[in-house]
């Protein structure tokens, strides 16, 4: 016959069964990994406006206006773009009549195979009309190789050389103008640079030689400062200077146009 002490700890066995089957359980609940966003998409398409203007006053007085588009789609096998630069000038010494002294239209389309690579290849066509050159028309078409020398975020440099082929109709038809047809080489090096999120410099020099000598030729540079007033808008400053050997034969004044000009620039 079993002991009272045994007795006692079979009924607390016992009590505490029953206990822990009454106290509910709580289903399982299955662990799913949290979704991740899904990875922005690089923005394919870009463009810009700017417009700018420099004026003086005093004995000579002189006011220039101009304004510059582009539109760009850029990805891993094409890079495409368009650019088209217009400018007007007119000048006047002391109570003389004014004088047009400059209007420009300078047009641009590229296509670049392979942009993103460390080497790549593109086609360039380009048409200016230049009063302060003497130039009615100048076409040309060209294709290169372009070296990215330099791709981060903050800092983009490159080299580029072509060959083109160049077609100028001056604006007097009776001035001798030799070789108004030529070919010529390129040489094309650009720099961009972002200090922060809100200051940025572009830097950009070309040297155009003719095929057939070096004794006519071309040379551009160009620098710029932005400072970002919000997401889209800035402040520019730019200083631009062109040397063109054969501008006096086409009756210009000076081989040179240099200018510095203050600006608004917007960005998508």
């Amino acid at each position: 016959m079993p002991s009272f002490l045994e007795l006692r700890q079979a009924g607390a066995s016992a009590l505490a069964f029953v206990l822990l089957s009454t106290v509910p359980v709580a289903p399982a609940v299955a662990l799913t990994p949290t979704p991740k966003p899904s990875a922005k998409l690089p923005k394919l398409w870009s463009g810009g406006a700017l417009a700018n203007a420099s004026i003086f006053f005093g004995n000579t007085q002189q006011q220039v206006l101009g304004a510059d588009g582009r539109l760009a789609r850029v990805d891993s096998a094409l890079g495409v773009s368009a650019e088209l630069q217009t400018q007007y000038g007119e000048a006047s010494v002391q109570s003389g009549p004014r004088t047009v002294i400059k209007r420009l239209w300078l047009g641009t389309v590229a296509m670049t195979f392979r942009p993103l690579a460390p080497f790549s290849s593109f086609v360039t066509t380009t048409f200016e009309s230049n009063l302060e050159k003497r130039i009615a028309s100048r076409y040309s078409l060209g294709a290169g190789a372009k070296w990215n020398i330099q791709q981060t975020p903050a800092s983009a440099a490159s080299l580029s050389l072509s060959l083109s082929a160049e077609q100028t109709t001056p604006l007097d038809s009776s001035v001798h103008f030799p070789d108004e047809r030529i070919a010529r080489f390129s040489w094309l090096a650009k720099y961009h640079h972002a200090f922060d999120d809100r200051v940025q410099i572009t830097h950009a020099t070309s040297w155009q030689p003719s095929a057939t000598g070096v004794s006519q030729f071309l040379v551009s540079s160009s620098t710029e400062l932005r400072e970002k007033m919000n997401g889209t808008v800035s402040l520019s400053l730019a200083f631009t200077d062109n040397y063109d050997s054969g501008a006096l034969a086409r009756g210009a004044h000076s081989y040179n146009d240099g200018q510095m000009l203050f600006g608004i620039a917007a960005g998508w």
